[in-house]
Order: C-alpha cells, then sequence, then structure tokens
C-alpha cells in the first residue's frame, strides 16, 4: 500500500461570476411532480385514517400519519435540513483530467437542485456536497471514505477511477452507504455488493454497443475489415475495455493482428507501440487509454506519416476530453470515442443548455462526457432519495434499486444526461444506459448516434490524414 498523501477538501462555493447565471437558470428548473403516493389537498393537522401510514401533499412533501393529542392527523416529519453527499475525487495527479470537471458538474446539479427546491418530499432538504482530493490514490480513497461515513453522509458519489472504486468496494460494503458511480471497469461490480451501483454499464455494454454501430456502419461504407489492432492500459478499465474489443474483433471474423496492453506509469514514448501497428499492417485501431497516455500516444502519431486505413475508435478515456483535444489539435480530427455524454451546448433541452452555460462559466470548456456524466449521477441519487423520503443510507440503496425509468428525461429533476433511462439489474449495473458515440471535428465534438442531443455526419475514414 502507498504512503497516504496529504488532501484537501474541495471548494463548494460559488464564485460570485457564476451567481447571476445559477439564480437566472434555476428560476425554471421546478422538478416535474414526483411519481409518489399522493392524497388530494391534504395537510398538516387533517384528520388521517391509518397510524405511520405516509402520503404526499400536491407540492410532493411527504407527510406521515400519526397522533396528536390522542387523535390521528396527517403530521410533518423532523426532516434533515442538509443530506450529505461524499465524494473522494481525483482532483490533483493523473486523473484531475477527469476529476477536475466532474466534482464542477457534481457540485453545478446540487445547487441548481437546491435552488428548484432542494428534496421535495423531505420539505425542501438540501443537498450537500462534501468533495476530497484523493490524488489519484486508490489507497487514499479507503481513509476518505471511512472519514465521510463517520461525517453522516447518506451517499458516496466518489472514487471516481476505477481502479479506487474496486480497492473500497470493502470499505463501502462494512459502511453500508450506497455509491453510485459512472464506472467502466466491469470487476466494479462483479463483487455483487449491494451497495455498489454503476449508472453507466459496465465494458461489455461498452463493447457491444460499440460493434452495435460500427458492423452496420462498415457494412453501409462498404469495408471489409481485415487487421485489427488493439491498444490499453494494463490495469483497470484497460484490461476488461480490451478484453471486450478483443472479444468482439474476433467474433465479427477480424484478425487482432496487435494487441498490446501498457504500463501507463512507465510508457511515455508511443513510437515503439506505434512501429508495432505500423509493422502488422493494422488497418483500425480501438483501445482504452487514459488522459495523459492518450495525448502522448495522439502526439507521437502526428510526428509520423503512418494512419491506420481506417482511423481511431476509443471507447470512453482520454480521448473524448476537451483537454484532449486542446492538447494534440489537428490529429484527432474525425477520431472517434464511445463516450458517456456529448456536449450539452447542443441539447435542445433548456434546463440542460442552462446547466451546461454555467458549466462552460466555471471550467471554461464544454459540459460532455464523463463531466457530463456527474450531472445524470447526482439527479439520479437527488431522485432516489426523493423516493426514499429519507437520508437514511439503507432507504436510499432501496430506493435506487427500485428506479426504473425508460428515459433519463422523465425523472423529477431535469437534469439526466446521458441516452437511455435507469433500470438496476441483479449486479446493479444499469441496463439501460447508453453512451454516445462522438466524433472530433477541429474542436468540436459531433454526436453520430441519435439521442438526447442533435445527429452529426459521420467523416470516414476516422482519421486526420
Amino acid at each position: 500500500m502507498g504512503q497516504l498523501k496529504k488532501v484537501k477538501i474541495w471548494n463548494n462555493k460559488k464564485t460570485s461570476s457564476l451567481a447571476a447565471i445559477l439564480v437566472i437558470f434555476s428560476l425554471a428548473l421546478t422538478p416535474n411532480a414526483v411519481s409518489a403516493p399522493t392524497a388530494p389537498a391534504i395537510k398538516v393537522g387533517d384528520k388521517c385514517v391509518k397510524d405511520s401510514s405516509v402520503a404526499r401533499t400536491k407540492a410532493g412533501v411527504q407527510l406521515s400519519c400519526g397522533k396528536v393529542k390522542g387523535k390521528l392527523v396527517w403530521t410533518l416529519p423532523n426532516y434533515p435540513k442538509e443530506i450529505l453527499i461524499g465524494a473522494p475525487l481525483p482532483l490533483t495527479g493523473g486523473g484531475a483530467a477527469f476529476g477536475g470537471p466532474y466534482v464542477a458538474s457534481l457540485q453545478l446539479t446540487v445547487d441548481a437542485i437546491n435552488a428548484a427546491g432542494g428534496i421535495k418530499s423531505m420539505n425542501g432538504a438540501k443537498l450537500v456536497l462534501k468533495s476530497a482530493d484523493d490524488a489519484s490514490v486508490a489507497a487514499n480513497d479507503q481513509l476518505l471514505l471511512q472519514q465521510m461515513a463517520a461525517d453522516g453522509v447518506s451517499a458516496f458519489v466518489g472514487p471516481l477511477l476505477s481502479s479506487g472504486v474496486i480497492s473500497s468496494i470493502p470499505v463501502i460494503t462494512r459502511s453500508k452507504i450506497p455509491f453510485l458511480g459512472p464506472q467502466l471497469d466491469n470487476v466494479v461490480t462483479d463483487s455483487r455488493s449491494p451497495y455498489v451501483f454503476r449508472l453507466a454499464n459496465r465494458a461489455t455494454a461498452f463493447g457491444d454497443q460499440a460493434f452495435d454501430w460500427l458492423i452496420p456502419t462498415l457494412a453501409a461504407k462498404n469495408v471489409t475489415l481485415s487487421k485489427v489492432g488493439i491498444i490499453g492500459i494494463d490495469v483497470p478499465p484497460g484490461t476488461s475495455t480490451t478484453d471486450v474489443l478483443d472479444a468482439q474483433a474476433k467474433t465479427a471474423g477480424w484478425t487482432v493482428a496487435e494487441r498490446i496492453n501498457y504500463n501507463q506509469s512507465t510508457t511515455t514514448d508511443f513510437g515503439p507501440i506505434i512501429a508495432r501497428l505500423k509493422a502488422a499492417e493494422v488497418e483500425f485501431v480501438m483501445g482504452y487509454q487514459n488522459p495523459v497516455d492518450a495525448v502522448n500516444f495522439a502526439k507521437a502519431i502526428s510526428q509520423q506519416t503512418w494512419r491506420p486505413k481506417y482511423g481511431f475508435f476509443f471507447i470512453a478515456g482520454g480521448q473524448y476530453l476537451t483537454s484532449f483535444q486542446t492538447s494534440v489539435g489537428a490529429v484527432a480530427e474525425n477520431w472517434l470515442d464511445l463516450s458517456y455524454a456529448g456536449d450539452l451546448s447542443t441539447s435542445t433541452s433548456p434546463k440542460l443548455k442552462a446547466l451546461a452555460t454555467a458549466f462552460q462559466a466555471k471550467m471554461n470548456q464544454p459540459l460532455r462526457g464523463l463531466a457530463s456524466a456527474g450531472a445524470s449521477v447526482i439527479t439520479t441519487l437527488a431522485t432516489a432519495i426523493d423516493k426514499a423520503a429519507s437520508s437514511n443510507p439503507e432507504d436510499i440503496k432501496i430506493a435506487l434499486k427500485s428506479l426504473n425509468y425508460k428515459d433519463g428525461a422523465l425523472m423529477p429533476y431535469p437534469f439526466y444526461t446521458m441516452n437511455g433511462g435507469v433500470r438496476f439489474d441483479s449486479k446493479n449495473d444499469n441496463v439501460l444506459w447508453k453512451g454516445t458515440i462522438i466524433q472530433w471535428k477541429g474542436a468540436t465534438q459531433t454526436s453520430i448516434e441519435a439521442g438526447r442531443l442533435p445527429k452529426g455526419t459521420l467523416v470516414w475514414p476516422a482519421k486526420d490524414l
């Protein structure tokens, strides 16, 4: 176990430059009516029939039937004013390119829900995000989770990196506090911990969706692939992802001419890896890379004239990040990535577009990819808390398990950004999730598949030259 690095609590205060934006867009963000038991026109003090029964007012506040001076009447439970959410995240270190935008998305969504009235069933209780820097070190997450559990958090929305979640599953399970996140690696939910929920689906589902799109797309382009190359880091989620791509490629009848899983800590020169792909005459390169090595790989490609005949397709990873395109420039032109969500600045939903505007003002980049998934995580968690009408972690866990939305846009809080809906299977994977295939065109991301965002036109082959 590595030495624990010093961590710091993230500053949750909004800057004054954002205040006007948040006030303006929050006025229009009152959630839709919650789907829960209601009793027409009831109010505190009205007569009720069954002791300990519950019902909701038209405003969505959950009341309880109880005796007051010997009579059964509707009463307002003693709801907490705040609900704490724990979030150990990679704000420094190798995962910072993921963590910084992600925590900003979490916080802005918390702010928007609070500004629109908070948790309605709990008489407007406010969400409070307690975030901390894990320095991209998995060992730090375990200590931070224990500290947050002791502080009384009701749910976790971190760690963020797959390796951090996997190593923290015993801590999460012992704490009996539900965790909700968008992690990729299959192992995250293979433990079947009842407290670990994955909002985006597993690497296998990413691979299935990628090939469900690739096979008919290649057929429409009259392309017959022969040799492919697969590259990825040699730790989660690179291992699960490259396993899935390898299996899918062979099922499609393609030859995996090179599969390279490299050590991301020691690999800085990607020239030898590219030389192997070139020597194997691969026509298409697929894989998973984290932010730093995604940039180094693309820069190494830019220094050569060789390109695979049909280009590049990555699963999540660093290739959809704004920082990736800013760092590598034109070499990433037309590269494809199966991302968590597309660019929300192009959303036709006024509420999502307003959230994207606030994110742009705070982070100076569009709300997309993993950061966009953060809004969906908070939206789903808030929906579960509202359904439970409780800050008790066990009640929230039960409510999460019971969610069933064929479209995330139907949730009572209007900030679900990803395609598809929410329903957790026996492993607590969200089987209704769908990602978004994006393509880089200059500094712009185009969503290639139909979904929540306008559909763009595919440029083929998926390469710059």
